[in-house]
């Protein structure tokens, strides 16, 4: 079992509101380069501990996750990490020029000797409408993208593209990847579709924040449909973000994470639509009252064993929780590597 550590580079002041979209002027400038300096200190903590992979994700007018760019801070973090592949989970293809994307990703590959790892996302409806997209056609966007994407990463020789969202007269990529064929892909699988997407075209397959049953469903699922396209993907091909807090007690863990739950609605400020579009319309996922992995070590090592009997293979950990302190984070950070780690590598 691989263990990612999510670096979320979440805002080091307090604001009002965390509802999306927050004001600008909640900003202050001073506490945003205070912010990038402690993000890149907690990933180089998180290398340092013995994580495999250090991820960063794109987000949009939010203090949650200050990474509109997820490749610039990446592009930092090669020059910096010594070790640790890098994930980019990922890019918003809806929001961004694929080409492009294949390019900067070919590039940081490059930049990190070959320790790039990428999941391609559509993004939350809120955040498809940051640069005018249409929300209904998020999707087929994404997948055409990265067929696109996979396509200049492999193909010898110029080519052009002649689909229905992206045209280019001609697609000639360099620098090439340096991992052959090109780094290692994964899409979405919270949604039927995009676990059909990625069993079809022989790539990873990522969830986030799904009970363990729907895990275990959508990796039956990406397995039958790999099966019939020929191929059979291991743990190594499945990938699941999550909230975790792991301390010395089950006390200690219950104290420092509260009575505090995330509703989706609130996070995102949008209606009842757009929350069962976030959620696939599981109730389940509208209130989150605790982090997936919690409490002491014991009880974290069975949650990773019952993650792993669900066939995950790669897990993605986000140490942030409304009420709890970056002291609390990086203490949390280190129990879980010291007294968890080391008991799940052989998963």
């Amino acid at each position: 079992m691989k263990a990612s550590f999510f670096g979320t580079v979440s805002y080091a002041g307090q604001v009002a509101t965390r509802d999306w979209p927050v004001a600008p002027l909640h900003c202050d400038r001073a506490i945003s380069s205070q912010t990038m300096q402690r993000g890149m200190e907690q990933i180089l903590f998180a290398e340092e501990l013995g994580f495999d992979w250090i991820s960063l994700s794109e987000h949009h007018y939010s203090p949650r996750i200050l990474t509109p760019s997820p490749m610039l801070f990446a592009a930092a973090l090669t020059q910096r990490l010594k070790r640790a592949k890098i994930a980019l989970l990922g890019p918003l293809l809806p929001l961004a020029n694929p080409v492009r994307v294949a390019e900067e990703l070919a590039m940081l590959d490059s930049m990190s000797n070959g320790r790039i790892i990428v999941l391609f996302l559509r993004g939350t409806p809120n955040e498809i409408l940051t640069y005018r997209n249409n929300p209904d056609e998020s999707r087929e966007i994404t997948q055409e993208g990265v067929e696109l994407i996979l396509r200049a990463w492999t193909e010898p020789q110029p080519f052009g593209w002649e689909g229905r969202y992206f045209n280019f007269r001609t697609v000639s990529v360099w620098p090439r990847p340096v991992q052959e064929p090109h780094p290692k892909v994964f899409s979405s699988g919270n949604n039927p579709e995009s676990v059909r997407f990625a069993a079809r075209h022989r790539i990873g397959l990522g969830m986030s924040f799904l009970p363990l049953p729907a895990i275990k469903n959508r990796v039956a699922m990406y397995r039958e449909e790999a099966a019939k396209e020929g191929w059979e993907p291991t743990a190594d091909d499945v990938l699941y973000r999550f909230y975790a807090h792991v301390t010395e007690t089950d006390e200690e863990a219950a104290g420092n994470v509260g009575q505090v739950k995330l509703n989706l609605g609130k996070i995102y400020n949008v209606n009842e639509n757009v929350v069962a579009a976030v959620t696939g319309n599981r109730p389940e996922m509208r209130e989150l009252d605790r982090p997936f992995l919690f409490g002491n070590p014991s009880a974290a090592i069975d949650q990773i064993g019952e993650l792993r009997e669900c066939g995950v293979g790669n897990m993605d950990l986000a140490f942030i929780w409304p009420g709890v302190s970056y002291d609390k984070q990086l203490r949390s950070m280190e129990c879980f590597a010291s007294k968890v780690l080391p008991q799940v590598r052989g998963l």
